[in-house]
């Protein structure tokens, strides 16, 4: 039986979420999205992005600068990014700045190699430590007779595993890349619509309840083209499954990169509660080489700034975003 809250009932939670200034939250890394975006404890975060835009890879930066930071520990499940190798790859990557690839193909399509590939001893000495903060899940799969692999796992399986060995793992979050290799459990809700209005709604509260943060990076439909045959930026109406995602979801990050253009937009499309942020757009660089955004920041002369523990106080305004005055090719997309 529900019941009305009464003052003692709530007196000591108020008093929490006063001395917490609305509830803790957690600084991703840059000085850009810092207003519109950081991680809240028991929040959910809901990623997209078309191909090849970036969104895991700052995802998996963002989860690297919360273990970094802040110590965190997070549960993933992470097929689209690859093979368990491949993912722990690029965490490695990231943690060092040295990659794994022997050659690269540079602008004339000729073979080179690579300068500052890691040592074989260097990520054998990295594999406990990614291991120690990344608790990677590996759902056994079965075979189906045309040969392919059947998702044998609903989102509600996983976050409810995310649940119960929350305290076993130690982790602060859990990820999914990404939601297509999910399997939806549909039977009985009639449309896909309702089912997905139910799943979100219940991960919302199982979050909240069990102070665990979701993330989620979702496919956006086909792209769409303007009248000159650019690709539009996708919104949080575009994601596949429909406007339960936007009805539902509590901070939701569009990664998008032009073709040809080095700046990697990061639109906060909905960020939920406020003490979360605010509406807007980031924009950032990636290092191919370490593996890693970074941004110029005019309180430091435009050097390049990678992820940064400590926000970094600006000393100059400028009419340009984030201080990106030497992205020669910037273009602001809205």
């Amino acid at each position: 039986m529900s019941k009305i809250i009464t003052e003692e009932m709530i007196r000591d939670r108020m008093s929490e979420y006063y001395d917490s200034g609305g509830g803790e939250t957690f600084y991703v890394g840059f000085n850009g999205l810092a207003k519109h975006y950081s991680i809240k404890e028991g929040g959910v975060t809901d990623w997209t992005g078309f191909p090849g835009s970036g969104k895991t890879e700052l995802l998996l930066e963002t989860l690297k600068n919360s273990t970094e930071f802040y110590g965190h520990k997070h549960l993933i499940y992470m097929p689209d990014a690859g093979t368990v190798e491949e993912v722990i790859a690029k965490l490695i990557h990231k943690f060092t700045g040295k990659q794994f690839e022997e050659y690269y193909y540079d602008e004339n399509n000729e073979r080179q190699l690579v300068k500052n590939r890691i040592e074989e001893s260097d990520m054998f000495k990295m594999i406990p430590k990614v291991l120690e903060s990344f608790k990677i899940y590996n759902p056994e799969t079965k075979k189906e007779k045309n040969g392919t692999r059947s998702k044998t796992l609903t989102p509600v399986e996983f976050w409810q595993y995310a649940v119960d060995n929350k305290d076993k793992l130690g982790i602060f979050s859990a990820v999914i890349d990404s939601w297509n290799y999910m399997r939806h459990d549909t039977e009985g809700y009639g449309r896909e619509d309702k089912w997905l209005e139910s799943t979100l709604s219940y991960r919302n509260e199982l979050a909240e309840s069990n102070d665990l943060h979701f993330h989620t990076i979702i496919h956006p439909k086909a792209p769409r083209k303007d009248k000159t045959g650019k690709i539009i930026f996708p919104d949080m109406h575009d994601l596949k499954g429909g406007s339960e995602w936007g009805n539902n979801g509590k901070s939701i990050i569009i990664v998008h990169r032009e073709e040809g253009s080095p700046i990697t937009n990061v639109k906060v499309d909905k960020a939920k509660p406020i003490v979360v942020g605010v509406k807007g757009v980031a924009c950032l660089k990636y290092d191919i080489k370490v593996g890693r955004f970074y941004e110029n920041i005019t309180s430091t002369g435009m050097k390049r700034i990678y992820s940064h523990k400590e926000h970094i106080v600006e000393l100059d305004n400028n009419k340009m975003p984030n201080g990106f005055e030497d992205f020669e090719t910037y273009q602001n997309p809205f």
